[in-house]
């Protein structure tokens, strides 16, 4: 069964299925010796990361930010192609901070990234100074949330490959060795269900979105906020209309996309949209075709 465990990291490589990196080759052995491969490891954003010269945004400190189902290959991270977006990301010799990898197997972002410590389980003593330079394993009860996370709120990446390894073939072996699949459903979706076209605001009346398709519009809602703190705006279901079957729907959020792609927060994001009115979305749902 995967273990899980955790680390400190300065940021999120964003759309990009990064590995696993460490600042040294015994940091990467530490981690490998108390892993196996399988094991799922989430990042967290370091909130002191004891060097004054890193700038992170105090949105991501303390938050769980992304996560890697690790292999137990290795290899330098030039191999990667992977360079220094930061000045921070460099030694005083210009060589890179973070140059040992482990080649992941699957990789996700977390999207409405959630408090670490706020989670169920987090006590004073998850926190460790092991987690700064290799991972922490944790107890079965932070372990239990931290996956329901991934499930609910997991983003899946295309996994990067280092350039002078043959690693499609391993890593297609390793999907196969370790299977995992999303599923953000509390039911089983069923394929002959009438399903809907959502769109939520951030907070009543807010102009960040989410559109999507779904079967059970208010609960995927309620999923959105389940990790979200109190004291943080929530995710309100603002329109639920009923399309027809899941290939409808997918064709009229698509449509919807296309119209409002514009307001994309990245150009191959498809649900998270910025400063748009929800009255327009809907306006603009009300006359749309179904192409037959």
């Amino acid at each position: 069964m995967s273990r899980v465990f955790y680390t400190y990291v300065w940021g999120s490589h964003g759309d990009r299925g990064t590995p696993l990196t460490f600042t040294s080759k015994q940091n990467r052995t530490a981690a490998l010796r108390s892993t196996q491969e399988g094991d799922f490891v989430f990042g967290v954003v370091s909130r002191n990361p004891g060097d004054p010269a890193v700038q992170i945004p105090d949105a991501l400190k303390g938050r769980v930010i992304n996560v890697w189902q690790i292999s137990h290959s290795t290899a330098d991270t030039e191999e990667f192609g992977i360079e220094a977006r930061n000045p921070w990301d460099k030694l005083e010799d210009g060589s890179y901070r973070w140059p040992f990898a482990l080649q992941p197997i699957r990789t996700w972002i977390i999207q409405d990234a959630p408090e670490f410590r706020e989670l169920s389980g987090y006590t004073p003593s998850t926190h460790t100074q092991r987690a700064i330079t290799t991972v922490q394993e944790l107890d079965d009860e932070l372990s239990s949330v931290l996956m329901e996370v991934l499930s609910t709120n997991g983003k899946e990446l295309e996994v990067m490959t280092p350039r002078y390894q043959t690693m499609v073939g391993r890593l297609h072996q390793l999907r196969q060795k370790h299977p995992f699949a999303l599923n953000s459903y509390t039911v089983e979706p069923n394929p002959e269900a009438i399903n809907a076209i959502y769109i939520a605001t951030l907070g009543k009346g807010g102009r960040i979105l989410k559109i999507g398709h779904a079967q059970d519009a208010a609960q995927r809602v309620r999923e959105f906020n389940k990790f979200r703190l109190s004291s943080e705006k929530q995710w309100v279901l603002h329109t639920d209309q009923r399309i027809g079957s899941v290939q409808d729907a997918i064709e009229i959020e698509k449509y919807l996309g296309e119209s409002f792609a514009k307001y994309r927060t990245e150009p191959n994001n498809n649900e998270v949209y910025v400063d748009l009115d929800a009255i327009d979305v809907a306006t603009k749902l009300a006359t749309a075709r179904i192409k037959k």
